[in-house]
Order: C-alpha cells, then sequence, then structure tokens
C-alpha cells in the first residue's frame, strides 16, 4: 500500500491497532514511554499491555510524536480521550496538510461533553476526520479471534481508501458514514 500509518498511544488497543495495520503497509507506534518503543522495537511486545503477545515483526515504535507525526500519511490517535486535548495541541504544528484522522477512542471530553472527532475537527481544520469502531477486545484479536470493526468518515470515498490499512485476514473493517451513530455508540456502549 505504501502509507505511512502512525498510531498514537501505545496503549492496549493502539499496540493492536499498530500490529493489525503493520500486516498491510508501514505501521508506527507512539509511545510515552522509551521502554515499551524499546520493547516493540527490539522483542516485537509491549510488555505494560500486552506482554503475552508477539507484535507484527514490521511494526516499528517510537518516543518522538513530532517527527513521527510529520511524515505521516494516516494519523490514527490511540490515545484515551482524556489526553486528546494536549495531544491534538501537540500534533497540530507538524500534522501535513490534508492528512486523514482517525479516531479510536471510545468517549467525551470530560470538560465539553463533545465528541472525539469534534475536538479533533477543532484542532486539525480541514483534514479528512473519522473513527474505527467496534465491539473489539484487544487481546481477543492479537490471540488470533476474528472480529470485526467499522471505520466511519463522512466521506465514502476516504472511508473506502483506508479500510484495506486496517483489514486482515481475521479482522474485517465495515463502512459507514454514520461518524455521529458511530462514535456515539461505541462512547455509550461503555
Amino acid at each position: 500500500m505504501g502509507a505511512r500509518v502512525v498510531v498514537v498511544g501505545a496503549g492496549s488497543w493502539g499496540t493492536t491497532v499498530g500490529h493489525l495495520v503493520a500486516h498491510n503497509t508501514s505501521a508506527t507506534v507512539v509511545a510515552r514511554r522509551a521502554e515499551i518503543a524499546e520493547a516493540i522495537n527490539d522483542r516485537h511486545e509491549n510488555p505494560a499491555y500486552l506482554a503475552e503477545f508477539a507484535l507484527h515483526e514490521s511494526l516499528s515504535a517510537t518516543t518522538d510524536l513530532a517527527a513521527a507525526v510529520a511524515v505521516a500519511d494516516v494519523i490514527v490517535m490511540g490515545v484515551p480521550s482524556a489526553s486528546y486535548p494536549a495531544t491534538l495541541a501537540a500534533i497540530a504544528p507538524v500534522v501535513a496538510r490534508g492528512v486523514p484522522i482517525v479516531s479510536l477512542a471510545k468517549g467525551f471530553d470530560s470538560a465539553t461533553n463533545r465528541r472525539m472527532t469534534e475536538l479533533i475537527a477543532e484542532a486539525l481544520p480541514g483534514h479528512p476526520v473519522g473513527v474505527l469502531t467496534g465491539p473489539n477486545l484487544a487481546k481477543e484479536i492479537l490471540a488470533g479471534g476474528p472480529a470485526a470493526s467499522v471505520l466511519a468518515f463522512d466521506d465514502e470515498l476516504i472511508a473506502s481508501s483506508l479500510q484495506p490499512l486496517f483489514n486482515t485476514d481475521r479482522f474485517r473493517v465495515y463502512l459507514s458514514r454514520d461518524v455521529v451513530g458511530c462514535e456515539l455508540a461505541g462512547a455509550l456502549k461503555n
């Protein structure tokens, strides 16, 4: 595929999505802690969140948020909802124009009750914004269980161009144009 996908956040779900993407294209996970980045790069594991699971060998990790985001073709926001405002402020100056942003968070901003895609659109105007959501458990996916999610963008062409980045033989991604509905369903489920 050739796209450089950067997953911001090396928790269990961000790492798992990076693992899935690494099956299809260049994938880098941005970790806050150097020891997690080193473990992903050296041993293909995330000892803090997913120690018992092997990660795709081509998945890489870094702690340099600005450098990773600056060269990204797609950015996946895998940080907790409470971290969205600060993380978006940190990446806004370096994100290339028009890079699609995919949210993984299931929740609302505690200060404003807004959805994560609303926060992204405000912080990064002019970027396509969508959500990847579903009834997924990171450990079940990494154990090889079949799973599915929905990738929702207002623009159907953008969603269909991103879909192959996330699909694997055991992880199926369906498309939707209902960003609000998908985001609300994920947040309210929790």
